[in-house]
Parts: structure tokens; sequence; C-alpha cells
């Protein structure tokens, strides 16, 4: 891991260098070696692939390879984050792929697509696209063979299917498992519920480019109307933590002088009529939801109960997965701006950066920011958060951020998620990290 302690990151932050381990191999038995991480870098950043953000990758002026096992990363400017964020595990990271199955056209033309080739303890043996991906293990895996031979992952949208096919033992667990689903499987026997933190939150998404909530007032309204507290205990049965802004307290960045909205009834009444809202003008909502969570559509009947009491309507509109987080090109609802709500979740890395979320230039089709937010005091705190290595200035700099999201209200935070898996008794060797489940999954053990 390249870090300003062990020469990684040189002195001035434009150069970061990766040491690659030697002994790793691809699925088809092909060694890994520096050529596979410039080919993907090529891959991300050929303007024929299409793909959600480059964020980080575009702070890269050129890729050098001194020999197959030695890679060196030229900055176009120091990115605090780079290590977190190119080909790591981070809020949006690009994986690496191989470079003779890549080719020369775009992501969409390589055949990865259709028979995906890793380095990692499985291997995909069959994929039956909407239904289930079937793995082996990987036997010559460098960090030692996993113990369970095959793992099925399926596609289960709808959460009641996953519950019956954990009491009926059809699922030995099911992973990514929303707050209203995990408190039923609570109650099945020879069913253990698993939680682990994460740098993530949860909260209401509202569209600041176009609509009623483009106006601040209304936002911070109906951040005021909204009882965060009552869907922390109520919608996720306790599971979620209470959250300030959008980094979790227990994050090393994060501001806990500040203080949360507050749940201000009265006040949000005030505001609405500032902006021209109130008896003989109503104000109408359009809410997006995932249609397959259980969560969203509680959340959503408990966020109209508590919006009418304000005299605003919220209407409902529930959406496919595929539909929900499609790219613009493929019209999707939050990257085309067509709600004026929407529940939204966001699961990051080990490091602060939420500049793909916030920053001006990140808005669709360039990124994530996908509250359509946009603010030149944003923009400056961000540049600072990324320019430094100092964690100090570094923490000033998300002090900032923090406040401004505080003020501005691009999204109403509710809560801080944790990862929530329901696993049958049989499975073991399960720990998750701070970014994904399935981590360790070369040591889970499965008892017969």
């Amino acid at each position: 891991m390249p870090t300003r302690a062990n020469g990684g990151i040189s002195r001035d932050g434009l150069t970061v260098t990766y040491h690659l381990r030697r002994a790793v191999r691809w699925h088809d038995g092909t060694q890994f070696t520096s050529a596979d991480v410039t080919a993907s870098f090529r891959a991300v950043m050929d303007p024929r692939s299409v793909v959600q953000s480059r964020h980080g990758y575009d702070a890269v002026a050129r890729v050098e390879t001194p020999d197959a096992y030695t890679v060196r990363f030229r900055l176009k400017r120091a990115f605090a984050p780079f290590v977190g964020t190119v080909f790591a595990e981070s809020d949006a990271p690009y994986y690496l792929a191989p470079a003779h199955l890549l080719g020369d056209g775009p992501l969409t033309q390589s055949s990865l697509n259709a028979a995906p080739v890793g380095t990692g303890p499985y291997r995909a043996v069959r994929w039956s696209r909407g239904d289930r991906l079937e793995l082996a293990a990987n036997d010559s895996y460098w960090n030692g063979k996993p113990s369970i031979a095959r793992i099925t992952l399926r596609f289960i949208a709808d959460e009641n299917t996953q519950l019956v096919g954990l009491r009926s033992g059809d699922l030995d667990g099911v992973l990514v498992m929303s707050a209203n689903a995990a408190a039923q499987a609570r109650t099945i026997a020879h069913v253990r519920v698993a939680t682990s933190p994460l740098n993530a939150y949860w909260g209401v998404m509202m569209n600041n480019g176009r609509g009623p909530a483009a106006d601040v007032r209304v936002r911070r309204a109906l951040a005021e109307a909204i009882d965060a507290r009552s869907f922390r205990d109520n919608v996720t049965h306790g599971f979620y933590a209470p959250v300030i802004a959008d980094l979790p307290p227990v994050l090393w960045a994060a501001d806990r002088t500040l203080r949360p909205i507050r749940h201000d009834v009265a006040d949000a009444r005030r505001l609405l009529a500032s902006a021209g809202y109130g008896p003989g003008h109503p104000l109408g909502l359009d809410l997006a939801i995932l249609q397959s969570l259980q969560t969203h559509r509680v959340e959503a009947v408990a966020l109209q109960s508590q919006l009418a009491a304000l005299g605003v309507e919220v209407r409902i509109h529930p959406y496919l997965g595929n539909v929900f987080d499609a790219p613009p090109s493929e019209g999707g609802i939050l990257t085309r701006g067509r709600y004026d709500l929407a529940f939204y979740g966001w699961y990051a890395g080990m490091d602060p950066d939420d500049s793909g979320q916030f920053l001006c230039d990140q808005r669709p089709p360039n990124g994530y920011d996908h509250s359509f937010y946009c603010s030149a005091e944003m923009d400056a705190a961000q540049r600072d958060a990324l320019a430094s290595y100092d964690q100090a200035v570094r923490k000033r700099a998300y002090s900032r951020i923090e406040a401004l999201l505080l003020r501005d209200v691009p999204i109403a935070f509710l809560g801080s998620p944790v990862a929530i898996s329901a696993l049958r008794d049989e499975i073991g060797g399960f720990s998750p990290t701070l970014v994904t489940q399935s981590s360790n999954a070369q040591r889970w053990t499965l008892r017969q």
C-alpha cells in the first residue's frame, strides 16, 4: 500500500508507486503484471467507454511501468484520496482487468462483459443474467485455497422471497439486507443477523437543479419537518446510528461539534410560507424509491405522513433498480433528475472523500452528484480537502464541507447505515469490512 512513510507517495504528492505482488495469476492462468494496470486505466479513460465517473483518474498525467511489477502514477495535482480511490476499495472503484481480454475497444466491447475473469479467490463458471452467478474456488489463489468449493450468488430483488428462502433453508444467507427485512430475519430459527459499521449515510435527497426543491428554503423546511429519530427507531428498527451530515461520527474527519438540523415543524411552516407555499398554494412533490426494498416502501409512507402535517403532498413513484440508478443515456431517474425527492444512500471507503457527490463538475453525466448541488464555497473546500496529504488540514476542510451541507441541505441526512446480512448457523468465518461484506469469502466455512 503506497504511503508517505514507505516512499510510495512522493514528498510533493505527485507520484504514487505500486509494487505488485508477483505470485498472482488471472483465472485463465495468465500472469498478472503492470501491463494489466495500464490497460485498465486506458479503458476507464477511453472516451468511448461509458462510465459514471472518472473521479481520481482524471488527476493522472501519465502511467509509467519501469518493469512488470512496478506501476508509477504521475499526477497533474496532489490528490489525497488517490490510493483509496483508484483501483481500490472505495466508493466508486474501477477494478483491474486483464489486458489480453480488454482489447483496444471501449469497455462495452470487451468479452469480460459476458465472461468475467479476475484474480480473486473465486472464479466465475456460469452466469445466468438476472438469475445467478455460479463461482468455483480458485485453487491457485495467492492467499490460500478457499474453504468452500462452490458458491452460488442468486439475484433475488424481492425481500419477501429472500426471507422465504432463509426460512426454508433454500438460501444459506442474504447479503446487503435492508433494516426492515433484517428485523423479520431475526425471528427465523437458526438464522443470525450480522451487522458491521460503514462509512455511509442514508437520507432524503432533494433535487437542487429544478423544481420546488431548488429553493433552499424549501429544502430546509422539509429537513426540519422530517423526524430523523422516528425514522431510525421505527423504520430502520434501531439498526442505523444518528448522523450529523454525510460523514459518520466514527470517522476521523467528522466534526462532532456540529449539530444536525433540528426537528422543528413550526419553523418548517414559516420557511415554506416564505417560499410562497401554504393555504391556497400547496406544495406537491414526487418521491422516487426503489420498488424492491421493503424499507423504502415503509419509509415512503412515513415520509408522506410526516410531510402531510405540513400541508405537503408526496406522490410516491417506485422504480426498478435498473431504472432508478441507470446512467443518463438510459433515462436514469436519479441521473436525469426526474424526481423532487428520493431515498438515497451512499456507501464510501476508508477515505472521507465525498467530492464525487458534491462538486459542481460531478453532476451527471460526469459523476455522482445526483442532487445536482453546486456551490463555489463547496468547490473551494473540496479542493482543500483533496490537495493535502496532511490529515489535520483535511479534517479542517471536512469541517467546512459538513457545515456547508447542513446549511445548503442538498440531502436531509437521517442516519448512518450499517451493513446487514442474515446467515444461517452453518455459515462461519464471516468478517466484513467497512467496504464490503464478502471481502474474506475465501475464509468462509460451511458446516454440513
